[in-house]
């Protein structure tokens, strides 16, 4: 299957205190705190939540992450399946931690940092994974995935595939604010990547990693021993 690291990725912090302290820093055009980009370090929050309520005021920090990938390689040509986020978590994530995954409007064409004005540069109406609140991040110290989904794949088109990863609930909002205190947290030593399927443009006999499962193990009478590539696509 192919595999394209992120050639950006990052996350940043925004904070807010007093009356309606959540839904300041949920709807801020700008982060108040920390923006980090491609970090190469390990047990990073990357994505998460602590809100405080109390007699003598509230208070909201939010963290949310930006990852970008050129996919210009299979902007066309191709029929692309099986499409998956694959990262490095820890067991340092809260347990049952729910993210959502929405499409990305910051980090250009793939190519440019982020800065705090791009907390809010993201597109709630293109959800690439579910909308339900037990979609976790994986609570484990192992390399692992998501599923994304067609309105995912369909991004391949534009060149670039950029997702902004949330706390299900900054996405949501929450019905009934209560304290809380959880995380997703990454090994940035393994940079974020994507893998798929593809299979080029009119070509029927499956994925070409697999195309030797074929019966007779040929292409038009050419064994697949003497097959470099297909339609550019090699195995």
């Amino acid at each position: 299957m192919p595999t394209i690291n992120a050639s950006k990725y990052g996350y940043m912090i925004s904070s807010a205190s007093g009356t309606g302290a959540f839904a300041t820093v949920r709807g801020a055009s700008s982060a108040t705190g920390t923006v980090i980009n491609q970090s190469s370090s390990n047990n990073q929050f990357t994505v998460g939540a602590n809100l405080g309520f109390s007699s003598k005021g509230d208070s909201a920090t939010l963290r949310r992450t930006w990852w970008a990938f050129d996919v210009t390689s299979y902007q066309s040509g191709f029929t692309i399946t099986d499409l998956q986020l694959q990262f490095d978590p820890t067991t340092n994530t809260s347990t049952n931690f729910p993210i959502i995954v929405i499409k990305s409007t910051a980090q250009g064409n793939a190519d440019t940092n982020l800065t705090q004005a791009d907390w809010n540069n993201f597109d709630t109406g293109t959800t690439y994974t579910t909308t339900s609140t037990n979609n976790y991040w994986p609570d484990t110290n192992s390399v692992s995935t998501l599923d994304l989904n067609s309105t995912a794949i369909a991004a391949f088109s534009t060149g670039y595939l950029k997702v902004c990863i949330q706390w299900v609930f900054d996405y949501n909002g929450i019905g009934s604010l209560t304290n809380f205190n959880g995380q997703a947290v990454v090994n940035y030593g393994y940079t974020p990547r994507i893998v798929f399927t593809a299979v080029a443009s009119g070509w029927s006999g499956g994925d070409i990693n697999t195309v030797a499962a074929n019966t007779d193990n040929k292409i038009n009478t050419i064994g697949f021993s003497n097959i470099e590539a297909v339609n550019t696509v090699s195995s």
